[in-house]
């Protein structure tokens, strides 16, 4: 298992950008409302403090609606699955940015600086998870293991919410301050789960 207490996260300036709805080439901003934006991004991004975790797990068996694992745990999902023909192990990832973003973002003095502290905590969580997967990648290369770019969350298509059960059981979340509720959501809220296929 690979844990890391801080991730090297870039400012995703673009994307933050275009979650706002802005558009880089067509989207005229003057320049004191480019500013206030700036300030109000890098504000938020400066109380981004990501952390993530990851581990994989030999695979027994892909169907057309699961995957099992060697130990028998499975993960029902038709659309990931459909990615995973010939994978040897499943890969399990997750990150949290911590709870300062959505403190600050709920204590916001107007709904334009909320909107933006929102939009960098969203961009930022994803970036980090970006940048875990490519730790990841560099490092099952060198034991001549192929991890897939693309990864699949709880929540999205038709993998249940509730598969975010998996990651809390078997990855040290609540360690990096992370927890589940009853309806399967985690907090902080801005942190993200994610599989992807190794070959």
């Amino acid at each position: 298992m690979k844990r890391y207490s801080f991730l090297q996260v870039k400012f995703p300036e673009r994307e933050i950008f275009l979650r706002l709805g802005g558009h880089l080439s067509r989207t005229v901003l003057s320049a004191e409302d480019k500013r206030r934006y700036l300030l109000a991004a890098m504000r938020a991004f400066e109380v981004c403090h990501p952390q993530g975790v990851w581990e994989i797990f030999p695979v027994a068996e892909v169907t057309e609606k699961r995957i099992v694992l060697a130990d028998g745990a499975e993960i029902y999902s038709g659309d990931f699955a459909r990615r995973c023909d010939g994978i040897t192990h499943l890969w399990a990832g997750a990150v949290t940015l911590g709870k300062a973003i959505t403190g600050l973002r709920d204590q916001a003095e107007n709904i334009s600086d909320g909107a933006v502290y929102d939009a960098v905590g969203s961009e930022c969580a994803d970036a980090a998870m970006d940048c875990l997967q490519e730790l990841a990648r560099n490092e099952l290369l060198r034991q001549a293991m192929d991890l897939a770019p693309r990864r699949y969350s709880p929540g999205y298509g038709d993998m249940a919410l509730e598969v975010q059960k998996f990651f809390f059981a078997r990855l040290p979340l609540a360690e990096m301050g992370m927890s589940l509720d009853e309806t399967f959501f985690m907090t902080p809220e801005k942190s993200v789960t994610a599989f992807a296929a190794v070959k």
